[in-house]
């Protein structure tokens, strides 16, 4: 009975925690509307940084309550879930061709630097606070760049009808709102793994890393099916630099987080393979519905070393 109740408590969460998420999204892109940006770097920054919180939410708060299991297995379980699952079942649906060029010359080749990092941090057995506002520097200068080199030359102008002041004000009570709920994620989670004997880690990797995904999910699919691919690969490429860089970063100015490499290892294996494909995928300028095939079919064998 305790079980079922924490099974119910954790899905109760998830669930609100993936509604504010989307509703924090809408908010989002309002107010990114308002400052004149394209479609592709609100793909990279505004969908992939608002479509991140609840995993924010989640490795931060499990931080401040040491669990580091969860905060990094969070992070690196969304990571290999949002390429494989994500961009895989949006493939699938309809292949995926790559325009802009800039994704594999530059957000791809930062995916693929910021996952060598964790991997890194990952064999050292820990990150440390300096490191965490190293990390949160680099995203900050990234987020910086991108912006300005849209805004030099994509000549978008900036919607006059949107107010900024409204739309700042709402997507400050949603994040406040992505905080609390994201607190009983993490109760609830800790709680099931537990009572059902299953380690913090299989659960933060698999059940609330697959539930703080959900906002990823929905945006890169709706935007394939619609020939948005810009937005489908930037959603994606965007939120597995902010998890690293970012989630792990601050989770670890609030607490030095701890890893067991010989733990997660294989873990770590998958996201590098994953990633790889990814940006492969992203050098050639295209996703097959193949490809997707495989990427599933990595995702498949993860969740059997898993459980």
């Amino acid at each position: 009975m305790e079980i079922l109740i924490n099974l119910i408590s954790l899905t109760a969460s998830l669930s609100l925690l993936v509604f504010l998420g989307e509703r924090l999204i809408d908010a989002s892109l309002r107010l990114a509307r308002a400052f004149g940006v394209s479609s592709a770097v609100i793909g990279l920054t505004v969908l992939a940084y608002g479509t991140s919180l609840p995993e924010f939410a989640v490795s931060s708060i499990a931080s401040v309550k040491e669990h580091s299991g969860i905060s990094v297995a969070n992070v690196i379980g969304s990571n290999i879930f949002n390429i494989a699952v994500v961009l895989g079942a949006a493939s699938i649906i309809s292949p995926i061709y790559i325009k802009e060029k800039i994704f594999a010359r530059r957000d791809g080749l930062v995916v693929l630097l910021a996952t060598f990092l964790l991997t890194f941090l990952a064999y050292l057995g820990r990150i440390e606070g300096l490191t965490g506002i190293i990390m949160a520097g680099l995203i900050a200068f990234y987020t910086y760049y991108v912006l300005r080199h849209d805004r030099a030359f994509s000549g978008i102008k900036s919607d006059k009808g949107i107010s900024k002041i409204r739309e700042t004000v709402i997507v400050i009570i949603l994040l406040a709102g992505v905080l609390i709920s994201g607190n009983f994620t993490v109760d609830s989670a800790v709680n099931l793994a537990r009572t059902a004997g299953v380690s913090e880690w299989v659960i933060g990797a698999t059940i609330v890393a697959a539930g703080t995904s959900l906002p990823e999910t929905v945006v890169s699919i709706f935007a394939a099916r619609r020939g948005e691919f810009g937005i489908s690969v930037g959603n994606i490429a965007g939120s597995n630099i902010f998890n690293i860089l970012w989630i792990l970063g601050f989770a670890s100015i609030l607490n030095p987080l701890t890893i067991n490499f010989s733990k997660v290892y294989l873990d770590i294996i998958f996201l590098n393979i994953i990633t790889i494909l990814f940006y492969a995928g992203l050098l050639k300028g295209r996703l097959t519905k193949g490809e997707g095939i495989l990427y599933i079919a990595i995702y498949l064998g993860y969740i059997y070393y898993l459980l």
